[in-house]
């Protein structure tokens, strides 16, 4: 009986799912696979069918979602820094289907293993986290490789400055050595520089980035632009930022051995379960041996 209920919850699953496909107008799957073809073909980076589908029905729910002005253009921020081509109200929907689309599934399991419906809610939780943050983290990870280039940069033009103040010429010079994020910001400035405003290029690379750090280098940039002795200024950052270098370096350092410590504390636990299992093994056995 268990097993004929199991097998109706799975063809209605699949006749509901066909169902609402056709009235969503979702492509079919051979239709999706060229779509996704030509995308690749042309450049773009690649992108699994499950996604193609999730981002089709989060756009027919976008318009349901009302978001604050605020955290709609910290999203839209964020998002463009990725290189997501979704809107904010698109992607905070993404979030929700995934988490939906794992809740859902707690529904026919709890008449089968109601025990596992805890462990999808719970997963549906974890999911909706990881996607609607995952930007977010992108942005972090982002910053920190930037950020970690920032007193090369800064040294590079200290160096630069004893013998030219082309702005223009310094960065990209120092573009043939950045790394790759950096770099590719480096490309928007300097195309922004020849096509408009030096000063104007300078600041959009210092919102763009966000960076404390970076806005020193931009302000010293800015007084090179104004006819400013900048050459102390950039021995002086240098130092600086040489120092909060050391500091970042001593605390990572100072996370290992706690690392190193966990990391034991879960071996230890291991250890202790692979005891407790052979001892419980034994005990049983002994037990019937015992009672037989």
């Amino acid at each position: 009986m268990t097993l004929l209920a199991f097998l109706s919850i799975i063809f209605l699953g699949f006749a509901v799912y066909n169902l609402s496909c056709a009235i969503v107008d979702v492509p079919t799957k051979k239709t999706s696979r060229m779509m996704l073809l030509s995308r690749r073909q042309q450049g773009i980076k690649n992108e699994k069918l499950l996604d193609v589908y999730i981002t089709k029905i989060a756009g027919l729910l976008a318009p349901l979602l009302r978001l604050d002005r605020l955290k709609r253009n910290k999203l839209h921020r964020a998002i463009t820094i990725a290189g997501l081509e979704l809107t904010p109200e698109i992607y905070t929907a993404r979030a929700w289907v995934t988490a939906a689309g794992v809740g859902l599934c707690a529904l026919p399991v709890a008449f089968i293993m109601p025990l596992f419906v805890p462990i999808l809610i719970g997963l549906a939780v974890a999911l909706w986290f990881s996607t609607y943050y995952a930007a977010f983290d992108y942005v972090k990870k982002r910053r920190k490789l930037i950020e970690s280039e920032i007193p090369r940069f800064a040294l590079t033009i200290g160096q630069n400055l004893e013998n030219d103040r082309d702005v223009l010429k310094i960065l990209t010079s120092y573009r043939r050595v950045a790394g790759k994020d950096f770099g590719a910001e480096l490309d928007q400035t300097i195309a922004d520089m020849k096509t408009g405003n030096y000063e104007n290029a300078l600041l959009h690379f210092e919102t763009r980035i966000g960076s404390p750090m970076l806005s020193d280098v931009i302000r010293g940039l800015i007084g090179v632009l104004r006819g400013d002795d900048q050459r102390m200024y950039f021995k002086m950052i240098c130092f600086d930022m040489r120092q909060i270098e050391q500091n970042n370096l001593k605390k990572e350092a100072a996370k290992r051995p706690k690392k190193i410590q966990r990391y034991s504390m879960m071996m230890l636990i291991c250890i202790m379960i692979i005891y407790l299992v052979v001892l419980c093994v034994e005990v049983l056995s002994s037990l019937g041996a015992f009672f037989g």
